[in-house]
C-alpha cells in the first residue's frame, strides 16, 4: 500500500501491552478513534481512510500482536489476547472513551471489548464479523457455514504444505472476500503483507477462543453500536449482520452499497463517512463538559 499525505504530522510509537510491544500510528486531531484492523493485515489497511478522518478526529491505528511491526510471543495465540491488548492500548495512550471500528477479524475483537470492557469505548462500528457458526443454528443459512469452513481447512492445509500464496487465494477468494479479490482488488503490495502475516492467521485458525464471540454478550451495550456489511459481499456476513444487530439493543444495521467485504479499500470515502455518521452518534450521547479527551494531543472537537 502506497503511502498517505494527510497533512497531519504522524506519531509513531511503541506500546507495551501484556508482554508484547504493538507498534501503533497517530494522527489527526479531535475525540479519539481506534482503528482495528483484520486477517493477514497490519494497520496499513486503513490507509485509504485515514485521511478523510484526520481533520476531525485523533486516529490511532496499530499492529495487532504477530502482525506487521508488532511483536508476539511463542505458543498458540487467543483472540482473548487481541481483546486485551486493545484495551490496554486504549489504557495505556489515556484515551477517552473511544470510537472503536473493527473489520472482520478485528471486528470480533471489538465486540469483545466491548462485551468485556464497554466503559473503555464511546461506541463500536464492526464491518462483517466473520461469525459463520451463527449460521449453523438455521436451517437456512447452516450450508453457508459448511462453505466457508471447507474453504478455510483447505487454505490452511494448503499453508502448512508451504502453498502460501496458493492457501491465501483459496481463503480470501472463497471464504472472505469474493471470487477474483486476490489478483483483482489487492494489489502486489497487499498481497505480500498477507503472505507475511500467513503464519499469524494459520496461528488464528487454530484458535478454539475465536468460536466464543457470541452476539448476547453485548445484550446489555450502552453505547452507540453499528455493524454494517457490503452489498456486494459474500452471501455469509449478511445473516450474521442480521443476527448481530438483533441481539444488540438499538443496534443499527447499515448496507455499504457497492462494497464487499474490504469497503476500506474499495469504498474509502464512504466507509470515512459511515465512521464519522457513528463518530457524530457518539458525541451526541457523551455530556457536554468541554473538550474531549484524545489521548495524547489532547484536543475540542470542532
Amino acid at each position: 500500500m502506497a503511502a498517505i499525505a494527510t497533512g497531519h504530522e504522524a506519531e509513531h510509537l511503541r506500546v507495551g501491552v501484556d508482554g508484547v510491544e504493538l507498534a501503533v500510528r497517530v494522527e489527526g486531531s479531535g475525540p479519539p478513534v481506534v482503528l482495528v484492523h483484520g486477517s493477514l493485515d497490519d494497520h496499513r489497511a486503513w490507509e485509504r481512510v485515514v485521511p478523510h478522518l484526520v481533520a476531525h478526529h485523533r486516529i490511532h491505528t496499530y499492529d495487532r500482536r504477530g502482525h506487521g511491526r508488532s511483536t508476539c510471543p511463542p505458543g498458540q495465540g487467543h483472540i482473548s489476547e487481541d481483546v486485551a491488548d486493545l484495551a490496554g492500548l486504549i489504557r495505556t495512550l489515556g484515551l477517552d472513551a473511544p470510537l472503536v471500528v473493527g473489520h472482520s477479524y478485528g471486528s470480533s475483537t471489538s465486540l469483545l471489548l466491548g462485551a468485556h470492557h464497554p466503559e473503555l469505548t464511546g461506541g463500536l462500528l464492526v464491518h462483517e464479523p466473520p461469525l459463520f457458526t451463527l449460521l449453523r443454528e438455521d436451517d437456512s443459512t447452516r450450508a453457508l457455514a459448511d462453505q466457508a469452513t471447507e474453504h478455510m481447512q483447505h487454505a490452511a492445509a494448503l499453508i502448512e504444505r508451504g502453498l502460501v500464496a496458493e492457501g491465501l487465494r483459496t481463503f480470501v477468494d472463497g471464504a472472505a472476500f469474493g471470487p477474483g479479490t486476490w489478483d483483482g482488488l489487492f494489489t502486489p503490495g497487499i498481497r505480500q503483507i498477507c503472505i507475511d502475516n500467513a503464519d499469524t492467521w494459520l496461528d488464528q485458525s487454530r484458535d478454539p477462543e475465536r468460536l466464543a464471540v457470541r452476539p448476547e454478550l453485548l445484550a446489555g451495550y450502552p453505547h452507540p453500536f453499528v455493524i454494517s456489511h457490503g452489498s456486494a459481499s459474500l452471501p455469509t456476513y449478511g445473516p450474521v449482520a442480521e443476527r448481530v444487530a438483533a441481539a444488540v439493543p438499538g443496534a443499527i444495521r447499515h448496507v455499504v452499497p457497492g462494497a464487499g467485504h474490504a469497503p476500506h479499500l474499495s469504498h474509502p470515502e464512504e466507509f470515512a463517512q459511515l465512521v464519522l455518521e457513528t463518530a457524530a452518534r457518539v458525541a451526541a450521547t457523551r455530556p457536554s463538559t468541554g473538550a474531549l479527551s484524545g489521548g495524547r494531543g489532547r484536543s475540542s472537537r470542532p
